[in-house]
C-alpha cells in the first residue's frame, strides 16, 4: 500500500492499494461512520414516462458516509457501502453508493479520530516483507504453503504413492523438487523442513537441477509434513530471522506468551470481555489482544481506547493461521498484564 497524502491531525489519509493483502490491511482500518472519497462507476437513469430507465454508467468522485464494510476474500473486493456526502451536480446527495476497492483503487479515508493501532496498522501495511514459500516433506507426503506479508495461502499437498517402497522414494523426492521450482517463481525466500532427511534429498535435487533455487532454501526441522508443520514452522526462529518484520511471526509470539500465562496460571493474563474490562479498570493491561473479527464491536472498540488512554498496546490478531483460530474461538479477546490484579 502506499501512503500517498496523509494528515492525521485534519484527520485524513490517502492510499493506494497495490496487493490484495492491503485490501485486508484496509478493512481493519476503515470504521463505519468514516467518510470515504474515490473515483467510482454510477449508474445513470433518465426518466421516460412514469419509469426511471438505466442508460449506463458513468465514472465520478463521491464521498459517501460508510455504514457497512464487508471484505469479499474469493473476489478480492472490498465493498463500502454509505450514503452520498458530496458528488457532482447531477447525483442525489443522501443517496446509497457502494464503492468497491481493489487493486489500483485510490482512496481518502477520514475519520474524526485516528487511533493509534489503526495509524500502526496503516505504517505496517507499507513494509516490504518478503513472499516466503514454505515446504515441509517426509517420505510419504509434502505440503506446499506461501507466506505473503502476514498471511498463509495453502498451496498444495503431494501424497507419496510409494511411501513403503524406499527404492521409490527418489521419484516423490523428485516430485517436490519440481513443484518447489514451480510455486517459488514469485518468493524470495524458501523454508523446507520435515522430520527425517526427506528434507535434505529434496534439497540435494534441488543443487542439482535448480542451482539458482537452490541459494534461496533455508532448512529447518518439524515433526511433521502435513498442515501442523507448517504451523510448526511459524512458531520458530528461522521465519523469526528470514522476515522479522512479519506480523504472523510477532502475532504467533503473542498469542503463545498470552497462553503460557495462562497455563502457569500465573495471573498475567485474562480473557473475556468482562475479566479484560476489569484489568483495564485497574490499569494492568500490557498489551490488549482482539481478534479481527472482534475489533468493530462497539464495546470493544471503547474498550480498547482506553486501553490506550493509560499506555497499552493494542494487537489485532488475524485469525487465519491456527493460534489466531485458537484465540478467536475463546472470545478473541485477552490481554497480557503488567501486574496481577487477584
Amino acid at each position: 500500500m502506499n501512503l500517498l497524502k496523509k494528515d492525521f491531525q485534519k484527520g485524513f489519509v490517502t492510499v493506494r492499494v497495490n496487493t490484495n493483502d492491503d485490501l485486508w490491511y484496509l478493512e481493519g482500518i476503515i470504521d463505519v461512520g468514516d467518510l470515504i472519497k474515490a473515483k467510482t462507476p454510477r449508474s445513470l437513469f433518465i426518466q421516460r414516462e412514469e419509469r426511471r430507465v438505466k442508460i449506463g454508467k458513468k465514472l465520478m468522485t463521491l464521498t459517501i458516509q460508510v455504514e457497512k464494510i464487508e471484505f469479499k476474500k474469493q473476489m478480492n473486493s472490498l465493498r463500502l457501502t454509505g450514503k452520498i456526502q458530496e458528488g457532482p451536480e447531477d447525483v442525489q446527495i443522501g443517496s446509497y453508493h457502494t464503492i468497491e476497492v481493489r487493486v489500483g483503487s485510490i482512496l481518502t479515508i477520514y475519520k474524526r479520530e485516528w487511533k493509534k493501532y489503526q495509524i500502526e496498522k496503516l505504517k505496517r501495511a507499507q513494509v516490504k516483507i518478503p513472499t516466503v514459500l514454505l515446504v515441509v516433506v517426509d517420505t510419504e507426503q509434502s505440503t506446499f504453503a506461501l507466506l505473503i506479508r502476514d498471511r498463509i495461502n495453502i498451496l498444495s499437498e503431494l501424497k507419496n504413492p510409494h511411501s513403503i517402497q524406499e527404492e521409490k522414494h527418489i521419484e516423490f523426492y523428485k516430485k517436490v523438487a519440481s513443484e518447489i521450482e514451480k510455486l517459488s517463481k514469485e518468493t524470495e525466500k524458501i523454508i523446507l523442513a520435515g522430520p527425517g532427511f526427506a528434507k535434505e534429498h529434496v534439497k540435494e535435487i534441488i543443487k542439482s537441477k535448480f542451482p539458482e533455487l537452490d541459494k534461496k532454501i533455508v532448512l529447518d526441522s518439524t515433526s511433521s509434513a502435513t498442515r501442523s508443520g507448517i504451523n510448526e514452522i511459524l512458531k520458530r526462529g528461522t521465519l523469526d530471522r528470514i522476515i522479522k518484520e512479519s506480523e504472523l511471526v510477532k502475532e504467533s509470539k503473542l498469542i503463545q506468551d498470552f497462553f503460557t500465562h495462562l497455563k502457569k496460571d500465573d495471573g498475567l493474563a485474562v480473557y473475556g470481555l468482562e475479566e479484560v474490562k476489569k484489568a483495564d479498570d485497574f490499569g494492568a493491561i500490557k498489551t490488549l489482544l482482539i481478534s479481527d473479527e472482534n475489533i468493530r464491536k462497539e464495546e470493544i472498540s471503547k474498550l480498547a481506547e482506553s486501553v490506550e488512554k493509560k499506555n497499552g498496546q493494542i494487537e489485532i490478531i488475524s485469525s487465519t493461521h491456527e493460534l489466531g483460530e485458537q484465540f478467536n474461538r475463546m472470545s478473541g479477546i485477552g490481554a497480557i498484564l503488567r501486574f496481577r490484579i487477584s
